[in-house]
């Protein structure tokens, strides 16, 4: 006879997926180009990429979230904080996504200001 107990059930398995981002800088241009994911570990090594090219909001910084696969709202605290500074400071903080890509669509409906191109 079949009961609750004699019921095997497999364990519930959630894999775990390490999370790729990349911050790579071009000192000629001054842009900082962003991509991967930008969970609660990246978006905290975003800010700092941020303040420490922008030169603690010094100077005027464009940051390419093209290449973004995920932006939530951590990171996109992280921007909106960075673009704060920034203004307050009279610099530019100039987010660039292009048009279609995750990040654009995120800053679109976050009221984020940004270009496409």
């Amino acid at each position: 006879m079949l009961t609750r107990e004699s019921i095997v059930r497999p364990p519930i398995v959630c894999p775990v997926r390490p999370g790729s981002f990349t911050a790579e800088f071009d000192d000629t241009t001054q842009i900082l180009t962003v991509g991967g994911e930008l969970d609660e570990s990246a978006s905290a090594a975003l800010r700092d990429a941020i303040d420490a090219r922008s030169e603690a909001y010094t100077r005027t910084l464009v940051i390419d979230l093209t290449a973004v696969d995920y932006l939530p709202s951590a990171a996109v605290g992280v921007l909106a904080r960075a673009h704060k500074q920034a203004t307050t400071a009279g610099h530019e903080l100039d987010l660039v996504a292009a048009e279609g890509t995750i990040a654009q669509r995120v800053l679109l409906v976050c009221g984020l200001p940004h270009r496409t191109s």
